[in-house]
């Protein structure tokens, strides 16, 4: 006995749903440092808070201790760029097969599976987005959008620096490349109020080149005390990155990474440009565990029939259009790479 198009439908939407959550995410290297914060709302909101290291001092017995206020918040809110994708299920070959003329239960499922692979893509695409924010988030602060208002996160002039006004680039001779990354990590501890005595650096292709090239360098570079069991597990399972080795850099161990990942972005004249997400002529300093968020607002949905919200990072919506005689499926995302604690990176040019 055949199967009506009605429970076709509804089986595909339930088994590719099913094939398209088994896919899990994994993260490129710069959303590895942010954790993902989903709100039920179109707006998300962080909790930012600067708070100082003072050191308690000593009172006369019998007097009163010394009054200390509550430190300052500062709630600050989002509205996260919306990303929406989508493809025509009956565009496929398949799509016919199982569908009409009481299409069997293998069509159903190896159309169910195709269609879920096409939105896993769709999610890849959207990741990219995200991962590229990062990024953005890392060289400036400012996360530029197209279509919506760019959102600077006021980073602090004196956490992007120019080394060539500190001393020389790393082309010249005079180069200090372990005293650049110290001068990185005393900011990251005094300012960012990071912990730990080791650090990440990730380093774009000539800013490489030239930190490799260095004499000091090369004989302070140790790729053998690298020992993967000990970097973050977020990071290490990440993909895209590599490490290149460890150096001492005044009190702090830092690991040296490469990230050599290019995205495409279509032009109006339609070619394709292909741009690194690590500036070529910078590297990035961030703390072992820093304090950033990938945060998720509410993607927006109707409510019909008693159905629950979505609430997830990412909402898989089905669109049947009859008038244009198209069965389209859609993968939408509403994020925004937020650095809550904005004083824990270093960005510095040091090629020319």
């Amino acid at each position: 006995m055949g199967i009506s198009i009605t429970d076709s439908r509804n089986l595909i939407t339930k088994k590719l749903v099913q094939v398209y959550r088994e896919a899990t995410v994994v993260k490129s290297f710069g959303r590895s440092f942010f954790k993902d914060d989903v709100s039920l709302t179109k707006n998300v909101s962080i909790e930012v808070e600067r708070a100082n290291e003072l050191v308690a001092v000593d009172v006369l017995r019998g007097t009163d201790g010394n009054h200390n206020n509550s430190a300052k918040s500062t709630e600050k809110i989002f509205t996260p760029p919306m990303y929406s994708e989508y493809m025509t299920a009956n565009n496929l070959d398949l799509y016919d097969v199982a569908i009409a003329s009481n299409g069997s239960a293998p069509a159903l499922a190896q159309l169910s599976v195709k269609i879920a692979n096409d939105l896993v893509r769709l999610r890849d695409k959207i990741e990219r987005a995200y991962e590229r924010q990062t990024w953005q988030v890392f060289n400036n602060g400012v996360v530029s959008l197209l279509h919506a208002n760019s959102i600077d996160f006021k980073r602090k002039a004196a956490s992007m620096v120019d080394v060539d006004t500190l001393g020389d680039y790393w082309t010249a001779s005079t180069g200090d490349p372990l005293g650049d990354l110290e001068n990185g990590a005393k900011f990251l501890r005094t300012i960012g109020k990071s912990n730990g005595a080791v650090l990440n650096c990730v380093m774009g292709a000539k800013a490489l080149t030239q930190f490799l090239a260095n004499t000091k360098v090369q004989t302070a570079l140790d790729n053998r005390r690298i020992n993967l069991g000990t970097i973050k597990l977020e990071q290490r399972n990440s993909v895209g990155a590599s490490p290149i080795g460890m150096v001492t850099a005044g009190s702090w161990d830092i690991i040296i990474w490469t990230y050599p990942e290019y995205y495409d972005v279509r032009q109006s004249d339609g070619s394709v440009l292909s741009a690194p997400y690590v500036p070529e002529d910078k590297f990035i300093l961030l703390p072992e565990a820093p304090k950033f968020t990938m945060a998720f607002g509410a993607v927006p949905q109707l409510i019909t029939n008693g159905n629950v919200p979505q609430t997830d990072a990412y909402l898989i919506r089905e669109y049947l259009d009859d008038r244009k005689k198209s069965h389209e499926y859609f993968v939408e995302s509403a994020g925004i790479a937020i650095p809550t604690a904005v004083d824990q990176i270093y960005t510095a040019k040091v090629v020319a």
